[in-house]
């Protein structure tokens, strides 16, 4: 019989099978972005049994996932920058263009960066946060008889309501709230998608939803944090022909979120 502790043990040894892939070809920018998917889909769960769990644990958990995916963010966001340049690249050929001198700065900053989250330091605290992690679940004692269907259910269609009013009253020039929907849309389909057993029919069409907005709301946070960042790495250019060309990327990205 599925459970809501089975679901959540999954989940965890999902995050551990993604952090061993991860060690093995860290050069893979796939490994990196799934395993922070596995962190933020338990942590998602999480927030979603939030009405069902003790404070003091619920915050435990949330704050050791937060700062376990927090490890990979710089490199995740450094993947996802040279993906586009690759395509602005791609869009844009020009032979006196020297994007082949870029890339190899791109490259080498995805390397030391790459490093950083392979130091001791780092792997140390990222696995005694998952072990935080581990040892608070192993507290959690959901049982069956606490009308798990029910709960779902009515979490379901208050998480739908409410996602549904922001987003209709989403100012997409807002960033931060843009942010905001777009966490709260990933909350939804995990849960929509993992509880989905203890009630299908709701389940479905939450999933839908929540994909929906995810995705409108994932295009312009992903082209806000691909213009800061390359304005950042911009401002640390020595070559200007380098300088510039990140700079014309960046107005690229600005153009989504305008």
């Amino acid at each position: 019989m599925t459970t809501i502790q089975s679901i959540l043990k999954r989940r965890y040894q999902a995050i551990l099978v993604e952090n061993t892939r991860y060690l093995n070809n860290p050069y893979d920018p796939e490994r990196a972005h799934d395993l922070r998917v596995m962190i933020r889909t338990l942590r998602g769960l999480i927030k979603f049994l939030k009405r069902r769990i003790d404070p003091a644990v619920y915050t435990d958990i949330d704050t050791n996932l937060s700062q376990a995916a927090i490890l990979f963010g710089d490199l995740r966001e450094l993947d996802v920058l040279i993906e586009q340049a690759g395509l602005y690249t791609y869009d844009h050929p020009d032979k006196d263009a020297d994007y082949l001198h870029l890339f190899s700065v791109l490259r080498q900053n995805r390397q030391d960066e790459m490093r950083q989250t392979l130091n001791d330091q780092a792997q140390e605290k990222f696995q005694n946060e998952l072990k935080q992690v581990d040892k608070q679940l192993t507290k959690l004692k959901f049982t069956q008889s606490t009308g798990w269907h029910q709960y779902i259910v009515k979490e379901l269609n208050r998480r739908n309501h409410k996602l549904v009013k922001i987003y209709e009253e989403l100012n997409f020039k807002d960033y931060p709230e843009v942010h905001h929907v777009r966490k709260r849309s990933k909350t939804l389909r995990y849960a929509s998608t993992y509880f989905g057993d203890f009630a299908p029919n709701k389940a479905n069409k939450s999933a839908k939803l929540a994909k929906d907005i995810q995705d409108d709301t994932g295009t312009i946070t992903d082209a806000h944090v691909n213009y800061m960042r390359l304005r950042q790495l911009a401002d640390k250019m020595t070559k200007d022909a380098d300088k510039q060309l990140l700079l014309k990327i960046a107005d690229e990205q600005l153009k989504k979120f305008e």
